[in-house]
């Protein structure tokens, strides 16, 4: 089936629509995250942290599966998703560091 099916089952068509409606507020919750991500790069610069602070990881990472196992999530991919995301975000965060440190040493 396309999804230009003009045929599609009434029940089908409403669980799409969540579906979709879902996956806006992910993009919208993700990019205010993106956001929060960048002001830490900022405060981590100025206070000379790294980007990656193990411990901080590991809290997320156990405090995700814990509400994912509240609300009837696979925890396994609760951690999945969010490895990926911390992960980006620690490489986002050192992006950004390095960048605002090499503008710091350029005599321009």
């Amino acid at each position: 089936m396309s999804g230009a099916d003009e045929a599609i089952h009434p029940d089908m068509a409403a669980v799409r629509a969540r579906i979709d409606a879902l996956d806006a507020a992910l993009v919208v919750a993700l990019a205010e995250r993106q956001r929060c991500i960048e002001a830490a790069a900022d405060i981590k610069g100025r206070i000379g942290w790294p980007a990656r602070i193990p411990p901080r990881v590991d809290e997320v990472l156990a405090r995700v599966a814990a509400r994912a196992n509240e609300k009837d999530l696979d925890p396994d991919l609760a951690r999945s998703l969010w490895t990926a995301i911390i992960e980006w975000s620690i490489a986002y965060e050192e992006r950004l560091m390095k960048d605002s440190s090499d503008r710091k040493g350029d005599p321009a």
